[in-house]
Order: structure tokens, then sequence, then C-alpha cells
């Protein structure tokens, strides 16, 4: 089949939409979702039987590692569409902007790289009579890391901890310690004396000491309470006033004495203090002969155990002190437990009972992975959370459960969620169409197709995104459109609809004859079926002015015989669109289809001969003409479709369309018939000599009687025309080749190659009386030779050089004498009408010669009002 091509070569990770395989079918490769398209998409079946370009390539779609955060990372090692990775920060920074990703189609990331801030602590606040040091600059910000210390004023004893530490969650390690006042106890008082002062024992203190009328108070008169919680010198006595007798010393509180109630002169008082007391002074005192006591009075001092200090997230609920006999009650943060002792105490020996309660984080336990998604988070204790995420294609159930919260009773705030399968619905139905694709998942995409006879739209492709929505716009199935199929001249068309199954009907005004078809249906490729029809007088043997295109350049001619061709050419900034050469046939109708010229912004482009041009928007590559070599000509060079770019310039060359030049090759042998007083004759003949550069054929014909006819002739391949003429006849007898005996029996035809582009004709007419059509078809292969060069030239070219311009302005004149006074058929076509322009050009081509011709042959080959065509004459 002429142009039909193999299969299209498959892509992976990608499909092909269409499945047409016939001459200018197109192919459009895509990508699955994933994935993008190196290449081009459209790919179009060549006359060539190969299809245009390259196969494209899939290839993934990757955004690329997005990079760490400062003070954190990127979690996760995939980076290819509709990934997903997640940021965390270093211990003691927190988030800011979102914690996830997702590769988009873009190729880039859905949301930009994070920023990690350092966690600050609140201000810890001030203590009551102590003072706070952080070493940082007003004003002072608690970041994660930054420690406090803390101490109390003089007369001030701290209870709690010294050195405060803000942590990764924003909270300090231990509580705001307390300045409580240094007490130093109860002074008691000596017999017989009267204390006087301050009612408190705090730090700083008076007391002032007298003794009762008729004593004699013995030691310092004041003491105060000192910073270590002791008090100053002494306490004194009151002695009595008879020689030899000591007054009463008093006993220390908290203490004891031995040594009886008489205090007379030798006396031995022993002193000693309860258990968790420390006696300062003279453990013994002996009664002195002048009314002394020997030594000092002692005291009983309470035992310190110190400041308790404050465990890790724990507080001190209850203290009395931190001497002996005090106590101390802690409790542990919310969130956190202990499993030890709560409260100590002061013992006799200085130290507190037990250890400070060990307050452990409550945990609430892994809560697990859930089936089609992930969790981030890899702590479970309280106050922290995890965050779940359902894979691509899954939603979450129940919706906005994805955080859980560990509370302080140790259970996660709520259950876990889980991760259910996407599904789309039906995508879209289409008139005239159908889905291609039943996969509805999430990530699956489906295209579209018409029916025979419609096309799509767009090339369409919907993917299952989101929340289970089809994305992308639904195309439609158009009809297919064939265009304007014009009107006869000198008749009418009825039918205005141009669109598949329409149908137009045609018809003649009297007294003209329909040629063609009388009625033309748009089928589904885009073409009218049938032939064009034409009007034409009966009498008349000439194909109609086939006028001229608006925009085009007129056709400059004198008349429209059978086997002559036109060709077409548009003004500047317009291009060609339809047949650039047309035929006149036999039908006095014309070859093709009548040409149109379309304005555009790309430069015009070059206008080949021998073609039928026709123009598509294909995806990727925009605005585009495609090239058909017309019948018997097969594509020799150049391109077979141009695209527009983006320059004003055309992509590729113009194509060239023509037979090839070797068809005549030596001892090429043709077979066929010739006509002979109405009867077909059969007949063969040999290319006995062929030069590639002068284009000269030597033949002989055998005919089935024995005559041998030796013909020559020159081939122009230009316009495949080949005029043989006899110069040797020979036969068995002259009965047999007097009819061929004609001085100017000659046989002149075109080579055409048939619809599978490998059989070469050639035919045409005999030129002799009695003597008809004539058809010859090659036997064998033809190597599609180009046209050769001529690599030298000689003394008559240069003469025919200089010659040459003085021919062209007679002849020129000549035919612009014989233009402005032609006559033409006064026949209306289709809203066309030939008129004249003083800057016209076309090409007019005459293939069939008179029978009276000689071997001497005068060519036109271009008129041009500006004298700038060289006309040339052999």
């Amino acid at each position: 089949t002429a142009g039909h091509c193999d299969s299209p070569d498959p892509i992976v990770n990608g499909h092909i939409s269409g499945d047409g395989s016939s001459y200018r079918d197109t192919v459009v490769y895509q990508c699955m979702l994933g994935y993008r398209l190196i290449g081009t998409s459209v790919r179009i079946c060549q006359q060539d039987h190969r299809w245009s370009g390259t196969t494209p390539v899939c290839v993934p779609i990757t955004c690329g590692h997005p990079g760490n955060p400062g003070n954190g990372r990127t979690n996760g090692s995939e980076f290819n569409l509709n990934d997903v990775v997640n940021f965390t920060c270093n211990k003691g920074y927190i988030l800011g902007g979102n914690a996830r990703a997702q590769c988009r189609l873009n190729g880039q990331w859905s949301s930009p790289l994070p920023v990690c801030k350092v966690v600050n602590c609140s201000d810890p606040g001030h203590v009551e009579n102590g003072v706070r040091q952080s070493g940082l600059r007003y004003p002072e910000v608690f970041s994660y890391g930054v420690t406090v210390a803390i101490h109390c004023k003089r007369g001030f004893y701290l209870l709690g901890s010294a050195l405060l530490s803000c942590q990764h969650d924003g909270r300090w390690d231990r509580p705001i310690p307390r300045c409580l006042a240094i007490s130093c106890g109860d002074p008691g008082g000596p017999p017989n004396a009267v204390v006087t002062g301050s009612h408190s024992w705090t730090y700083s203190s008076v007391l002032q000491y007298s003794c009762l009328p008729g004593g004699l108070l013995v030691g310092n008169t004041t003491r105060h309470c000192q910073e270590d919680g002791t008090w100053s010198a002494s306490p004194p006595y009151c002695t009595g006033v008879s020689p030899g007798i000591c007054g009463d010393p008093g006993m220390p509180p908290h203490g004891a004495r031995l040594g009886g109630e008489e205090f007379k002169t030798k006396s031995l008082l022993r002193f000693s203090c309860e258990a968790g007391y420390s006696l300062i002074g003279s453990a013994e005192r002996t009664c002195l002969h002048n009314g002394t006591w020997s030594g000092t009075q002692p005291v009983c001092q309470a035992v310190s155990c110190g400041n308790p200090g404050t465990p890790a997230h724990g507080r001190i609920v209850f203290s009395d002190g931190i001497t002996f006999g005090s106590s101390v009650a802690y409790a542990c943060w919310d969130g956190f437990k202990t499993s030890g002792l709560t409260t100590r105490h002061c013992t006799t020996n200085g130290t507190w009972t037990g250890q400070p309660p060990d307050c452990t984080v409550i945990t609430c336990g892994d809560p697990g992975q859930v089936a089609n998604g992930i969790f981030f988070g890899s702590e479970f204790a309280f106050n922290h959370t995890v965050t779940y995420r359902c894979n691509p294609g899954h939603l979450m159930e129940p919706p906005g459960h994805s955080v859980l919260l560990c509370t302080k009773d140790g259970t996660w705030n709520q259950t876990k969620p889980s991760c259910k399968v996407i599904q789309c619905g039906p995508p879209p139905q289409v008139h005239h169409g159908k889905v291609e694709g039943t996969d509805h998942s999430w990530g699956s995409s489906v295209s579209y197709s018409c029916f025979h006879g419609y096309q799509l739209s767009t090339s369409a492709v919907l993917s299952c995104e989101g929340n289970g929505t089809w994305t992308g716009d639904v195309p439609k199935c158009l009809p297919v459109l064939c265009g304007d199929s014009g009107s006869p001249g000198g008749g009418f068309r009825e039918g205005n609809i141009f669109s598949y199954r329409s149908e137009v009907r045609f018809y003649c005004h009297s007294p003209y004859l329909l040629v063609g078809s009388a009625s033309r249906v748009c089928q589904a490729d885009g073409m009218w079926s049938g032939h064009q029809p034409a009007c034409i007088d009966q009498a008349f043997n000439n194909c109609r002015d086939p006028g001229t295109p608006a925009y085009g350049i007129p056709i400059m001619g004198q008349g429209f015989q059978v086997g002559n061709k036109i060709s077409f050419k548009c003004r500047k900034n317009y291009h060609i669109l339809g047949s650039t050469t047309r035929t006149c046939l036999e039908n006095l109708t014309w070859s093709g289809t009548q040409p149109e010229c379309i304005a555009h912004s790309c430069r015009q482009p070059e206008t080949p001969s021998n073609v039928d041009v026709r123009s598509m928007d294909l995806p990727t590559l925009g605005y585009t003409l495609i090239y058909t070599c017309q019948d018997g000509f097969y594509l020799a060079g150049g391109s077979e479709h141009r695209t527009c770019k983006s320059d004003g310039r055309w992509s590729g060359k113009p194509p060239l369309c023509k037979v090839p030049v070797d068809v005549f090759s030596p001892n090429s042998e043709w077979s066929g018939f010739y006509e002979y007083l109405g009867k077909r004759l059969a007949t063969t003949f040999t290319v006995t000599g062929f030069n590639a550069t002068s284009g000269r054929v030597n033949v002989t014909l055998l005919e089935t009687s024995g005559v041998s006819i030796r013909l020559s002739g020159t081939y122009k391949s230009e316009e495949n025309q080949l005029l043989l003429k006899v110069y040797q006849v020979k036969g068995p007898t002259e009965h047999y080749y007097s009819k061929f005996k004609n001085d100017n029996w000659a046989i002149d035809g075109h080579v055409t190659a048939e619809s599978d582009q490998r059989t070469f004709v050639y035919q045409g007419h005999i030129h002799s009386k009695d003597f008809g059509k004539f058809h010859l078809t090659r036997q064998g292969p033809v190597t599609m030779a180009m046209d050769p060069s001529n690599p030298y030239t000689n003394s008559s070219s240069v003469a025919a050089a200089i010659l040459v311009p003085f021919f062209a302005l007679i002849l020129s004149g000549f035919a612009f004498y014989l233009y402005k006074h032609r006559t033409r058929p006064k026949v209306q076509f289709n809203g066309y009408v030939g008129h004249e322009s003083t800057n016209g050009q076309a090409s007019f081509e005459n293939p069939m010669y008179d029978t009276n011709m000689k071997p001497t042959e005068a060519k036109a080959v271009r008129f041009d009002t500006t004298l700038n065509t060289v006309c040339t004459v052999v």
C-alpha cells in the first residue's frame, strides 16, 4: 500500500495515541504520570513508509534533592514525581514553614525549604530577695541551652536549684527557687534575766539582756543573729550579790544540765544537747570564788542539712526549713512520674533522708504504623505528637485525625487513623467518542479517541489526582471537516455544510455538461469523495481557466489544452495550500485541487512543483505544512513537512517531487501497447543509450511483426517528458513497416510513477496519421538517482549567456503582446475572476506537440513583464 508504515516504535513508560499507519496518518506519543517526554510527540507516516522523526523517550519527572534546612535535615531518598520528603529540626529547634513537600509535575517541590528556629523558654522571673545572672545582653532571650544562676541576698538562704537550663521543649529543667530568711532559732533566756529586743530570730535581729533587781549581769548585754544562722557571742547570766555564791547560768534550749541546783564555790555544772543539736560553748562550768562561772555559756545549735535541692522535672511543694527536724515534700511536673519517696527529713547527722525523687517522663508507647501510610515522630512521651500521612493515592479516615498527642495519663488522645485507597469515579464521556483506559485508581490516566469521522479538539489526557478527581480538560469529538468543496464555473452547488458525512451536489447551467462527480460526500479522512466536477462546453476542447486564488499571482497563458500544466504562486507574505501544479485532463477538468493563498506570520516558503499542500496545528510542533507529491511523482529530496519556527523561518527544506533521472537507464526494457487504426497492438522497446548529462535517449522498438524501429530524443527531467523521433526502420518486408515511414512519426509522452512508487509508466500520443495513444511500463527496479550537475562550462554556453538576454527582450515583448490580446471564455468560477497584473508571473508548460513539428523546438518557460526571466531557444 502506498505510504503504509509499520507499527510505530513503542515507548517505555508511555503510550501512543492514534492507530492509523497509512500515508499522512499521525500518532501522538504521551508519557505516563510521573514522566516527561524528551523528543517530538507527533510522528507522521511518510511516503517512504517511514515515520517522521525519531522515537521520543519518557524520563522520570524529578525535582532533585531539596537540600537540608539549617539546624535540621530532610527525610526521604526518592525525589521523583509525587514523592514526598519531610523536614525535621535538630533538638532545640522548631520548624517554621511546611513540614513536608511533594514533587510536582513541573519538576518543582510544592513548598520551599522551611527554617528551623531555635526554641525559646519564657522568662523564668525574678526571685524575691535573690539575684538572677544569665550573662545575656538586654533584652534577654532565653534560647535552648541557656542557663540562669540564682543566688540569694545576705540574710537569706536558697531553697531549690541554683542553676536553671532552658530545655529543647521550651521549658526550664527546674522550677525557680526561693530565697528564705535565715533564722538563728530560739536564743533562750537566762534565769533572773530580762530579754528585750526583736520578736523575731531572723538575720540581724538584736537581743538585749538585763538582770532582775539584786542580780548582776555577767557577759554581753546584747546579741544579734548572724549570717551563718547563729547568735553572736555567748548568752550572759545573772549572779547573786552574796560572796561565794554564783548565779544560775541557765539551761540552753534543747539542752540538759547536770550538777544540781546549788551554785556555791567549786560547784560543777555539765551541759549537753539533744540529738540533732550541737553544743557550742563550754560543756563544763565551775563556780569561782568571785561569784562567776568559768568558761562561756553553751548554746545548742540545731544541725543544718543544707539545701535539699530540686529534682529535674520536679518541684518543692512544702518546706519548713533546712535544720534538724525540718521536712521537705516534692511533686513531679505534669507528664512525669516517680516511683520513689516524695518526702525527706533532716536527720541528726545533718543529712536528708533518702534521695530526691527521680521524675521520669510518662510515655504512651509506640502507636504503630498504618497500612498504606507512614508516621513522623520518634518520641512517644508526654506532650509529644506523632503525625500520620497517607501514601499518595490514599485518603485518611477519619479526616483530620492525623496528629496524636501523648497525654499525662500515659495514653494517646485518640486512636490512629487508617489510609483508604483513592478511586476516581468513571471519567466524563464524550459524544461520538470513547474513553481509552480502564484503570481509575489514583495516579492512573485515561485518554480519549473519537469514532470514525470525528477528531479530537485537543489531545487530552485526564489524570486521577487529589482526593479522587479527574484533572485535565475534557476534549470534544468534532466532525472531520473537508473544507469548502468549491463550485464549478458555469454551474452551482447545493449544500454548504462541509463536515463528516455531509453531501454536496453540483449542477451545470445549460448548455454546459457536468464532468466529474455530481455529488461528493465528506469522508472520515477529511477528503471529499469522487472528483472535483467541472462544467464544460461540449464544443470546447480546452480546460477552462481555473482562475487565480485571492492574493495569488495571475496565471499567464493563451490557452489550456489537454496535457498542459499550470503552476500557482502566491503574493509575498502568503503561502499556498492546495495543488501547486495542475494538469488539464482529457475530460477537460484540472487535476488536483484549486489552491488558496493564506496569510501567516512566518515568511513565505518556496513553492515547490507537483505537490499538494495542506496545513495542520500539531501538538508541540505548532503550525505545520504537510507536502504530498502528486500522482506520478515521488519525494526525491527536501522535507515532507515544515514547521513555522519562533524566528519566522520554516524548518527543513522545500520538497522536490519528480521521477528518477535514470528512469531511461541503458538496457532498461519497457512493454505495453500502442493504438493503430483503433486497435491496441503489443510492443516493447529497449533503451540502447542514455546520457545523464544531456538527457539524450536512444531506444529500439520491436513490433510483433518483426519490425525494428530506432528512435532518439531528449528526456526533459524537469517536465518528465520525452519526445522520440524515428531515425531508422527495419523489417521483413515493406508491407509491415511502411506505416512507420512518415518523416514526422514520433512518440511524445510523459513518465509517471504508479501509486506504489516502484512502477513507472511512459504514456502519451504517437504523432502520425492513424496512430493514437501508447502506454509502456518499465520492467525491473529503478535506482533513485538525483539530477547530475554540469561540472564544466563550454564556449557555446558562454556565447549563449551573452546572446540570451537579447532573445529574452524580443520574446518577452512578444509574449506580453499575446497576453494583453488573449481571449478567455466568460465563465464564472467560484467567485474567482481572472485579472491582469503588470507584475504577474506564472509557469506554463505544454508537453503536447503538433504532428508537423520539426526537430527544432522552441519553448517559452516563463513570461515576466519585468524582463528578469531568461527565455532559452534550443
